[in-house]
């Protein structure tokens, strides 16, 4: 087992001076990349799953080089850019990292096609980049005059005052791989006459302008560099790198508390046939009066090794950290690590190649941990975690669930992911934010169940077009890559809608004229139109086809939304069913809608793959049956004439007030025992609740929805009895792609890494 006091770069980092920002868990830092998943250059949601994935408590990241113009080709300098960034630094922060944002302009590094009104890109010179094997060919570049230059520094100033405002703790300036700065530094690519040409000091007078400018804005304490003095990107090469080196650095010791100097090795030299880091940065680490990150080809050992010696304070990973989100923790546990696949770095795709890489097994981090409980007697909280872990007779809810005869159901643990209306997706259509949401409450062998998703136009919901599919499968993809199954809830609101929602502003549909009694709320639904007999089987078929969707888009199975007062509920109760055809009536008519749909779908993709919700005691939106009993027990009847039947996912009766305390009631007992298949009970389980009722044998799996909404690591906490994260009501229904959704924090890592360390060193 690794010891963490072998382990430099998970020793803590804090920097020296009052005025330092820096303190840190660990020095490994992750490294700006360009990644172009940016849409309009203006940053997307599904950059906060990225940058959330790499962030650790008490860790350090820097973004993706971020432009400071249109002639940049970036985004910080507008109040929508500014915007699109802060709930993405808020999430990174709620992770209790610190969060620099690299800001650049890329000069020549550029074409006509990607600059204003398709302008020449702007540089030191008029030297065009010389075309390599890439394919790529970049413009022929417009020599910046004298009097524009002063505009591109307070280009650079402003951008760090928004950036700032958007929350980041601080800015990294490029200076270096062959952008703009760079090309004014460097001797081959700086070929000018004038104070910003010829000998080393006017080279470097852009950069020394900028960076003053940029610590006049914001304080010294709050920016960094990164510099490249020996690289060769973009035809950009110094004669003298060393004196470039240590000239940039004299300038930046000028500004007491500047934040860190970020340095790039020289490219790897090949000893033995093996590529070599040339460790050529010593003279710049010595010279330099702060913080000190060296970047370049660094993997655990090199790192761990010039952290120890004093080469460096902290190490910057680039395609390590890209292909490897648990990076620190995999360096801690000596774990293998992912490979990253060159052909997805510069892709737009929101998640291949971007927040797809996996994270290690729940399954092996669990075990080395549990290993370093055993290793101390000296931590009680550690031990009380570590008998919870292990005594599986005590939590029963964490037990594996292996469904009998052909069923998918292979499950790790009974704690399932309730389906809730989230209102995320925009304009009816799931986003990359889903992907986090999701995957944040994924683990492996447990099953999650989508929001209620619709099957056409009139049902307000998305599984029944191209774009619908297209849009779920990385999604699914990506909660698979966690280990997960995950069921698509289809539904069909029917009257609990208006008509501004309905195609061409028409009245809802239903089982019945009869509108929903206002409440509290302040919400009025509209008054619905009877569905005509002949109408029915259309819907009948709209679900069938939403499941054919699901399928296509990657999901293990269905659940048909029969409850909580939508579409199949109005017809099945007979206070929201007044009908007096086929349809209503009778107990077998007023179910007959919800069965020809299960027949339906069970037709179109197998028993198999198909669950159903039910609420026969509730009453919401008006569905209130006389006999709830009867009405539970005829559909299981149905459910049980299908072999194979995925589950039945039934709701209990509203909450009962014992002794002044609210107390699940525990009426699907007859439900349970009648279904021969997958049970599963939801509605006001915690943990006691859900344990007594696997241990019981009254449920083989406890859906659970506003507590897994709020604690992502559910099972997690569960498993360890630790405290929950309260939730939001305010936050259960907007739109906002973070607040609510997707940052709600896991269980303090920094804390369990504490426990850990006491534990190995024992």
């Amino acid at each position: 087992m690794v010891n963490q006091a072998a382990i430099p770069l998970l020793t803590p980092y804090k920097q020296a001076g009052g005025g330092g920002k820096l303190d840190l868990s660990h020095r490994v830092v992750l490294s700006p990349m360009t990644r172009c998943r940016s849409y309009g250059n203006v940053p997307q949601p599904h950059a906060a799953l990225y940058y959330t994935q790499r962030a650790t408590s008490g860790g350090l990241l820097i973004t993706e080089a971020t432009g400071v113009s249109a002639t940049a080709q970036g985004y910080p300098e507008t109040r929508e850019h500014v915007e699109a960034w802060k709930p993405i630094v808020d999430a990174v922060h709620r992770k209790g990292a610190l969060f620099i944002c690299q800001l650049w302009h890329v000069g020549r590094v550029s074409t006509n096609d990607y600059q204003p009104n398709g302008q020449a890109p702007i540089s030191s010179s008029d030297i065009q980049i010389t075309p390599d094997g890439s394919g790529i060919v970049y413009s022929k570049p417009r020599r910046l005059r004298v009097d524009e230059i002063p505009q591109i520094v307070d280009d650079f100033r402003l951008a760090a005052r928004n950036a700032i405002e958007a929350g980041f703790d601080g800015v990294e300036i490029h200076g270096a791989n062959g952008y703009l700065l760079e090309q004014f530094m460097k001797d081959s690519s700086n070929d000018r006459t004038d104070e910003y040409g010829g000998s080393l000091e006017n080279r470097c007078r852009f950069a020394v302008e900028v960076i003053d400018a940029v610590v006049g804005e914001i304080g010294a304490h709050r920016v960094g560099i990164r510099l490249s003095p020996f690289l060769d990107f973009m035809d950009c090469v110094d004669s003298n790198p060393e004196a470039l080196g240590l000239y940039m650095v004299e300038q930046l010791n000028k500004h007491e508390g500047f934040l860190y100097c970020h340095m790039v090795e020289p490219r790897m030299a090949v000893v033995d046939g093996r590529r070599q880091i040339q460790h050529g940065l010593l003279p710049f680490r010595k010279a330099f009066r702060g913080t000190f990150i060296a970047a370049g080809g660094y993997d655990r050992e090199e790192g761990n090794k010039v952290v120890e010696n004093g080469y460096t304070d902290l190490v910057s990973y680039g395609r390590l950290f890209l292909a490897n989100p648990d990076l620190p923790k995999r360096f801690e546990l000596g774990a293998p690590l992912n490979k990253y696949d060159r052909n997805t770095f510069y892709t737009q795709d929101p998640i291949v190649g971007y927040t797809d890489y996996p994270f290690l097994r729940e399954d092996q981090n669990n075990t080395i941990i549990q290993q370093r409980y055993h290793k101390s007697n000296r931590d009680k909280m550690v031990l009380h975690h570590q008998a919870a872990a292990n005594d599986d007779q005590a939590i029963t809810l964490l037990t594996p669930y292996k469904q009998a005869g052909p069923g998918k159901l292979d499950l790790s643990h009974r704690v399932v992911l309730a389906p809730m209306t989230r209102c995320r997706s925009y304009g009816n259509v799931p986003q990359p934010h889903a992907a986090l949401y999701y995957t944040q409450r994924a683990t492996r062998g447990g099953l999650l169940i989508t929001e209620a998703t619709g099957v056409s136009a009139t049902a307000q919901g998305y599984p029944e077009t191209r774009e619908h599919v297209e849009a779920w499968k990385p999604i699914v993809d990506a909660v698979h890559r966690k280990g997960a199954l995950f069921i698509c809830q289809l539904w069909h609101v029917g009257r609990v809608s208006t008509n501004g929602f309905q195609p061409d502003g028409l009245a809802p549909i239903s089982s019945t004229d009869k509108a929903i009694t206002p409440d509290g709320s302040g919400m009025v639904y509209s008054k619905p139109r009877r569905l005509r007999t002949d109408e029915i089987p259309q819907i009948v078929d709209d679900f069938r086809l939403a499941a054919r969707n699901a399928i296509e888009a990657g999901f293990d199975g269905v659940e048909i939304h029969g409850a909580n007062g939508y579409l199949l509920e109005q017809f099945m109760k007979d206070s929201s069913n007044d009908r007096t055809d086929e349809y209503g009536g009778s107990l077998e008519n007023r179910c007959r809608f919800a069965v020809e749909v299960i027949d339906a779908v069970v037709g179109e993709i197998g028993a198999h793959r198909v669950g159903i919700r039910l609420s026969p005691f509730l009453d919401y939106m008006d569905c209130v049956d006389s006999d709830p009993e009867a009405l539970g027990s005829y559909m299981v009847e149905q459910l049980n004439k299908h072999e194979g039947f995925l589950y039945c996912h039934m709701v209990e009766p509203r909450m009962a007030i014992v002794d002044g305390h609210r107390q699940i009631q525990h009426g699907l007992l007859p439900f349970r025992k009648q279904f021969n298949g997958t049970f599963i009970a939801a509605g006001g389980y915690d943990r006691e609740e859900g344990d007594k009722a696997v241990g019981d044998g009254y449920a083989d799996l406890v859906a659970y929805g506003r507590l897994f909404l709020a604690n992502p690591d559910l099972p997690k906490r569960f498993e360890l009895d630790a405290p929950m994260n309260n939730y939001d009501r305010n936050t259960f229904y907007m739109q906002d792609p973070v607040v609510g959704y997707t940052d709600y924090p896991f269980l303090d890592e920094h804390h369990h890494h504490h426990h850990d360390s006491n534990a190995s060193s024992a």
